[in-house]
């Protein structure tokens, strides 16, 4: 059966909810209200609703939506079966707050490797993960299959590694410069909220077919 493709708008939605949803279920949350999550996202409830009618789901009166079926329906919609391995480029003070970050593993994300260009850096372990040197990049997102970067490097340094990244086959970037990057039309960048657009990716790679 041939998957369907929904529009940017749609999968956007989709991410902030289930990003919230995720938050709720935390701390031990079992039901949502559309008014909930409209509270917290800023999307009208009507829509909100009209979202998760469209793709089947459905909620009790007064009580709300099963906050289970929600994560476990919008995983399957936004392509989300296993955990995404990420490189991570950067390892001053933006790199590690990002590796500390660890709301990511609530949704299956990892960094699996960490990379530098600084000699005093390259070598030592970082929240549990030993510093790379640049240079191996390639060959590491090649041998693992990595599909997802994020870029946390100084501005004039953004292009570079994007272009190293590029010829390294990744297939996102997530860029935490405040620098416009250029890649060719089969790399997807996303600037904003990371979870958020993470959540976004994984839509992205489940429905591309990469071409040489």
């Amino acid at each position: 059966m041939e998957k369907k493709i929904y529009s940017e708008g749609v999968i956007s939605r989709l991410s902030q909810y289930l990003k919230y949803i995720v938050q709720l279920k935390g701390v031990g949350k079992r039901t949502v209200t559309s008014l909930e999550i409209s509270s917290r996202t800023k999307i009208n409830s009507a829509e909100i609703r009209r979202d998760l009618i469209f793709f089947g789901l459905k909620g009790k009166r007064g009580v709300g939506f099963n906050i289970e079926e929600l994560i476990s329906s919008f995983n399957k919609i936004l392509g989300y079966n296993d955990r995404v391995h990420i490189a991570l480029v950067g390892a001053g003070n933006l790199g590690k707050a990002i590796l500390n970050y660890k709301i990511l593993d609530k949704f299956g994300f990892k960094i699996e490797d960490v990379f530098d260009n600084d000699p005093d850096v390259i070598g030592r372990t970082i929240s549990g993960r030993k510093v790379k040197d640049i240079l191996e990049i390639k060959n590491v997102i090649q041998e693992k299959r990595i599909n997802v970067a994020i870029i946390a490097v100084p501005e004039d340094s953004a292009q570079k590694v994007t272009d190293i990244l590029v010829e390294a086959r990744i297939k996102v970037v997530i860029n935490y410069t405040s620098v416009p990057i250029k890649v060719p039309k089969y790399v997807d960048v996303q600037t904003t909220d990371p979870i958020e657009k993470l959540l976004h990716t994984l839509y992205y790679l489940s429905n591309t077919v990469y071409t040489s």
